[in-house]
């Protein structure tokens, strides 16, 4: 009986701890980190298109949710970028490892890198 309740008890704390990530699927966020914080990101539920100003770099990618705090992102195009042609159709992974208040952390996948990013989601998409 006591196995039962511990049992029980560790399931019951899984389940709290789990994050809901649905206020990040759609809106306008920004890099936090201080080398790319020029980059924009407007994300809807399909797409994502990310601004990188400094740069005039603009990516296009599809966006596929695989659970509800990861997601898959496919290049579509990348306008100025001398190597589109080598990422076109690329995929990258992320999770959501820990969200606060308008935040997240993200653990980004790719062939090429892996890294974590902090985004934050714009209240006022003209900022």
């Amino acid at each position: 009986m006591k196995y039962l309740f511990f049992f029980s008890l560790l399931a019951l704390i899984g389940c709290s701890q789990q994050q809901d990530c649905s206020k990040f699927r759609t809106g306008t966020f920004k890099y936090t980190d201080t080398d790319l914080n020029h980059i924009k990101i407007i994300r809807n539920d399909s797409v994502q298109v990310e601004y990188n100003s400094k740069d005039d770099l603009i990516i296009t990618t599809s966006i596929e949710w695989s659970s509800n705090c990861s997601y898959i992102l496919t290049y579509k195009n990348v306008s100025n970028y001398p190597y589109e042609e080598e990422i076109l159709g690329k995929k990258i992974y992320i999770k959501i490892l820990e969200t606060d208040g308008d935040s997240y952390l993200s653990q980004v996948s790719s062939s090429t890198t892996e890294s974590k990013i902090k985004m934050i989601k714009i209240k006022n998409p003209l900022q």
